[in-house]
């Protein structure tokens, strides 16, 4: 596999901004006997240090991993930042301190990495469908349109925790709206995205296609970003990033998700062989740019897939190339022989089973596993077809049940896990 190329600046930005978080970020003060010397390569100093986790970011939280000599009451009152809640399970949720210029620059960045992204004004119209729990106006009543509006730039589709509460009239709202405000970039959960698109597909509905759509909250399934391209004329760009650390990857025209170098650091810690090899693996991330929050190593709970070519057709250069985002190391699962599954794998086989909307797969012991799926029009092919598609990925002799449903019901978090073991699965050897 090809080593990735880094420029200068991008070295000395890991350099500047890791001497910065372990001289002043009280958080850090521990780590500074791990750090080998500043003599050292920087590559070497970052490998050596632990990774930060979502605990410790609670744990220092509001002043610990605030650089300089930067007050966070003061910041508060110059209304430079804000106090901004991750949703997600209590080990996941994280408060930050939330500064709109970084996180603004951030997705600048990210979208040069992208042909379609890179002519789009940030000036221009954007429409929003997300769970109400990650981003716009969370009501159980139905708001008017001029309640989902913010600065009149940006309209945000959906008030619901979960899909699982629109109706008709939901539906029917929003292809009217996105007719009506016409926006150049429609930035969606994919999962709710796609049942907007089925409905149309089922009810022979035309909806507005922006100038581009950003796929972005949670793992896109194939399934979805399928359905997404039968209906909208429109390039479906996906986007990875978390809210502690910004724009991370973005894909380019060409499929391949580029490291954002501009606005992060990415260490990559590839898996051993027996689960994946030295291109599949767990990411840490460091923030640049950040006035506010010194982010160093972030451990961000996800995998990537590292693509092996020589070479992306588009021509960037710089930086981390991927293939695919696998999936939260939380949601991976074992095969019969122990070896680590991840939802990228099981979405992959189970996206070329034909009729299939969506689906849930739960690993109840080493050997059971739970398939619960939707259909556009339920058959028995299409049992034995998922049946014969999970045997392949975790042994022959699986035990798998499979359970058509109406519909899958999302975590609390609003977002979709698609597949999970309900018994501990200790991933620290991996």
């Amino acid at each position: 596999m090809q080593k990735p190329y880094f420029s200068k600046d991008y070295h000395q930005r890991s350099q500047e901004v890791l001497n910065t978080a372990l001289d002043t970020a009280s958080a850090y003060r521990a780590w500074r006997s791990f750090d080998p010397g500043r003599d050292a390569p920087v590559d070497e100093r970052y490998a050596a240090l632990p990774l930060l986790t979502k605990k410790d970011m609670r744990d220092h939280f509001p002043q610990g991993l605030v650089p300089g000599n930067r007050s966070v009451a003061e910041g508060l009152e110059l209304g430079e930042i804000e106090y901004v809640q991750t949703n997600g399970t209590t080990s996941e949720k994280v408060t930050n301190l939330w500064n709109q210029s970084w996180w603004n620059a951030s997705e600048a960045g990210s979208w040069k990495l992208n042909a379609h992204t890179a002519r789009l004004d940030h000036s221009r119209r954007e429409a929003q469908l997300a769970s109400a729990l990650s981003v716009g106006f969370l009501s159980h009543d139905n708001l008017p349109m001029k309640s989902r509006l913010l600065n009149g730039r940006f309209l945000f589709l959906n008030e619901k925790a979960t899909a699982m509460e629109w109706g008709d009239f939901h539906y029917v709202r929003m292809a009217s709206e996105l007719s009506e405000f016409k926006p150049a970039i429609l930035e969606a959960n994919p999962s709710l995205l796609a049942r907007l698109c089925w409905w149309a597909l089922d009810n022979h509905i035309d909806l507005y296609s922006p100038q581009v759509v950003l796929i972005t909250y949670e793992f896109p399934s194939q399934l979805h970003l399928q359905c997404i391209r039968r209906v909208m004329k429109a390039p479906v760009v996906s986007s990875y990033g978390t809210t502690e650390a910004g724009y991370v990857f973005m894909q380019c025209e060409h499929g391949t998700f580029h490291q954002n170098t501009e606005f992060c650091r990415v260490d990559f810690m590839p898996l051993k062989e027996r689960h994946g090899g030295a291109a599949l693996g767990r990411i840490a991330v460091t923030a640049f740019h950040n006035p506010w929050t010194s982010l160093i190593r972030l451990d961000v709970g996800d995998m990537v897939r590292l693509d092996n070519t020589a070479a992306c057709a588009c021509g960037r250069r710089e930086g981390l190339r991927v293939s695919a985002i696998e999936g939260r190391v939380i949601d991976a699962t074992l095969s019969l022989t122990g070896c680590l599954v991840t939802t990228g794998q099981v979405d992959d086989v189970l996206s070329a089973v034909h009729g299939l909307r969506d689906y849930e797969l739960i690993q109840r012991t080493p050997e059971n596993y739970f398939l619960k799926i939707v259909a556009e029009r339920e058959t028995r092919a299409q049992i034995g077809a998922c049946r014969q598609a999970l045997q392949f990925l975790y042994g022959q002799d699986a035990v798998i049940e499979i359970d058509f449903c109406k519909d899958i019901v999302p975590a609390a978090s609003g977002k979709y896990r698609r597949t999970y073991a309900e018994f501990p699965i200790d991933l620290t050897g991996c």
